[in-house]
C-alpha cells in the first residue's frame, strides 16, 4: 500500500477530528453557542469524509496496481 499518502490522511483527519471534537465540547459546556456547535459538527463530518476519500483513493491505486502487475503475467 502507499503508505505515505494514508499516513497523510491519516494525520490530517485525525487533527481535524480533534479540533472538531474540543470544538463540540467547548460550544457544549461553556460557551454553549449554536454556531460553534454547528461549525464543530461540520469540522467532525468533513474529517470523517477527508479520511473515507483517502482511504479510497489509496485502495483504488493498490488495486489499479495490482491488476496491471497480474495483467502482465497472464499475458
Amino acid at each position: 500500500m502507499n503508505s505515505k499518502t494514508l499516513n497523510t490522511v491519516q494525520y490530517a483527519g485525525a487533527s481535524i477530528l480533534i479540533i472538531g471534537i474540543v470544538t463540540f465540547l467547548l460550544s457544549m459546556m461553556g460557551v454553549g453557542d449554536r454556531t460553534l456547535t454547528m461549525v464543530s459538527v461540520g469540522l467532525v463530518m468533513g474529517s470523517v469524509f477527508i479520511f473515507m476519500m483517502g482511504l479510497f483513493l489509496v485502495m483504488s491505486e493498490e488495486l489499479t496496481l495490482r491488476f496491471k502487475k497480474d495483467k502482465r503475467l497472464n499475458h
